[in-house]
């Protein structure tokens, strides 16, 4: 065997060792969801359903005022993108299959051909909008940057352009149920809701993000990542 071909074998052996200390220093992740896991998504489900029950009817309109919106900006708030969807996908499905977790107790597949459907069907989208804006890998790294400012400014971005989904969403999909006129329906479906909508709001970007930032510091709230977004000097 000449040199160059001793070369070559050589070269090709530790080329195949660094891919396996590679490998070894960093495994993939499992794409199976861990009980752990499971068991936060369940959690947020459940807070779901529990803060949807809190709702006022007005009489002049069907869709009430519901306290669920608090719950699907909890779970984007303390959730990993795709947690966040799993938990309203998975409260949407408890409701569509007869369990009265939507508000007043109702369930079934009827309460979200109704008129409020249109609502229902943007949560988990609100939730992904939320998460993705604060919990993502690339926001976490850009937190650690720019500080705790920026993550109440991105915190109130992002729930602003949900609930604006949450709105078209639920107007659209009143004005065909009903069959009124968009702007009629503008007047039942957002109109009656903002200012009540503005606490909720407030409450999510100046308390709940605030106590997010705090148990993540603390590593009570761990998203996976390398190390706390707001770790402590020393």
């Amino acid at each position: 065997m000449n040199n160059k071909s001793k070369k070559h074998m050589a070269a090709r052996k530790t080329s195949k060792e660094y891919a396996e200390v590679h490998k070894m220093a960093s495994p993939e992740k499992p794409s199976m969801i861990s009980v752990k896991e499971l068991t936060i998504i369940a959690f947020f489900t459940a807070i779901t359903g529990i803060l949807s029950q809190i709702s006022i009817t007005i009489p002049f309109t069907p869709v009430p005022i519901s306290f669920g919106l608090v719950a699907v900006y909890l779970s984007g708030i303390l959730l990993k993108p795709r947690h966040a969807i799993y938990s309203q996908v998975c409260y949407l499905t408890l409701g569509a299959t007869g369990v009265p977790v939507f508000s007043n107790f109702r369930g079934g597949i009827g309460a979200l051909f109704g008129p409020t459907g249109g609502y229902l069907l943007t949560y988990p989208v609100m939730a992904w909008i939320v998460a993705m804006a604060l919990n993502s890998r690339k926001s976490q790294q850009a937190d650690r940057k720019q500080g705790k400012g920026t993550v109440l400014l991105k915190s109130g971005i992002a729930i602003l352009i949900a609930h604006t989904v949450l709105y078209l969403g639920g107007t659209a999909w009143l004005s065909i149920t009903t069959g009124n006129t968009f702007h009629g329906a503008l007047a039942l479906a957002v109109l009656p809701f903002i200012p009540m909508d503005i606490l909720k709001i407030l409450f999510c970007i100046f308390c709940i993000v605030p106590i997010r930032s705090r148990l993540i510091a603390s590593n009570l709230l761990v998203l996976d990542y390398k190390q706390p977004v707001f770790s402590k000097e020393k």
